[in-house]
């Protein structure tokens, strides 16, 4: 259901800022003729306008929405990740342990464990490598 709604947002998107700049441009280039006998040069400039900006805004607004939601899920995932990862071990993870969990960088591994970290009160160690650890402080009732 997600990737459907994904490709006929895109897909609509795509429609819509087609339609937007062929609308625009032809306003511009109906706006810019010097030919003082062309008829309805004002009613073409008009209609491009108030079909194209709005279309094209209206485009945009779509995908801006799939990508938060996209955003939003992949924040979910991360989070359901984390949160078995740091049961399963006892409330210590690492980045890199985090990282190839969720399979994205290590950068993103260590800002997503660092804003989890200090709202979730997390101590700090550091291991035999010197690798930092994450200590998340468990509920008894897990």
């Amino acid at each position: 259901m997600n990737s459907a709604k994904r490709i006929t947002g895109i897909g609509l998107s795509a429609l819509g800022l087609v339609l937007s700049f062929l609308c625009l441009g032809r306003a511009v280039e109906t706006a810019l003729d010097r030919n003082p006998n062309r008829q309805g040069k004002r009613e073409t400039v008009l209609a491009g306008v108030l079909i194209g900006l709005p279309t094209g805004a209206g485009s945009l607004w779509i995908l801006k929405s799939l990508e938060r939601d996209r955003t939003l899920l992949q924040s979910k995932k991360l989070q359901s990740l984390l949160y078995k990862a740091i049961k399963a071990n006892d409330g210590r993870i690492s980045a890199a342990q985090f990282a190839m969990l969720s399979q994205v960088s290590l950068n993103e591994a260590r800002a997503f464990l660092d804003a989890w970290s200090s709202s979730l009160n997390a101590d700090f160690d550091v291991d035999e490598s010197g690798a930092m650890i994450y200590c998340f402080r468990l509920p008894e009732s897990l």
